[in-house]
């Protein structure tokens, strides 16, 4: 079973960032390719890991979990062609299907990361997470609050886009206030290129989706309740 990532995959995507031409890209794209099947191979088994842990996520190949790296260019700014990492999003579904909460795994040198939940999720979702947690606050607090999931998830990126007053609909004097006026619902956690690289990555990793599984089950509950009306 793969177990890490190799050096090989950062130095790659190193380089890239770099050289981010399609010059560049062409003259290397068997190290691109090199890098991107063992990115694969991880995720090959990430993927019956999690499974073991989320059988939501279904059967699915790799491939259809990850994110191309060639840059959407018709709106930005910035024209460089290529993404300087991998990454895959891991939901029923795949990586066309990120409006599921689901387990998002990002290699970039020094920016690599891993979380869980949900980005952004479509208004009537998150209005509906919003009042999952307003009438089951201690269980959602239970869930934010546990062992597990303070020790793995120290940063949390909801803060960003967070709501400055209370959403419509809403008591601006419920005491938990707060933890209503995000718009993601997202766990994070960060690691090194040597984490990465090192035997024994594969099991830090399901460690991580074993403490954000809570927060998905929630809101994934919460879809279900949602699909139902």
């Amino acid at each position: 079973m793969k177990d890490h990532i190799q050096p090989f995959v950062y130095d790659f995507l190193n380089d890239l960032s770099l050289n981010n031409n399609r010059e560049w890209f062409m003259a290397n794209k068997g190290r691109y390719e090199a890098a991107r099947a063992d990115f694969l191979e991880f995720v090959e088994a990430l993927l019956a890991e999690i499974y073991k842990i989320d059988p939501s996520i279904g059967v699915q190949k790799a491939q259809n979990c990850m994110y191309r790296i060639y840059r959407d260019l018709r709106f930005s700014p910035d024209k460089t062609p290529y993404k300087t990492h991998f990454a895959v999003y891991i939901a029923s579904g795949g990586v066309k299907q990120h409006g599921r909460p689901g387990y998002y795994l990002h290699i970039q040198n020094g920016e690599s990361s891993f979380g869980g939940g949900i980005y952004l999720p479509a208004p009537e979702l998150l209005d509906a997470i919003r009042k999952e947690i307003y009438y089951n606050i201690d269980s959602f607090k239970g869930i934010i609050g546990s062992k597990e999931y303070v020790k793995n998830f120290p940063s949390i990126l909801w803060n960003i886009e967070k709501l400055k007053k209370a959403p419509q609909g809403f008591d601006p004097n419920f005491p938990d206030i707060d933890l209503l006026k995000h718009k993601h619902y997202v766990s994070v956690a960060d690691f090194g290129n040597e984490t990465a690289t090192a035997d024994g990555f594969l099991q830090y990793i399901v460690k991580l989706a074993k403490a954000t599984y809570p927060l998905n089950k929630f809101i994934q509950d919460v879809m279900f309740d949602l699909s139902m009306k």
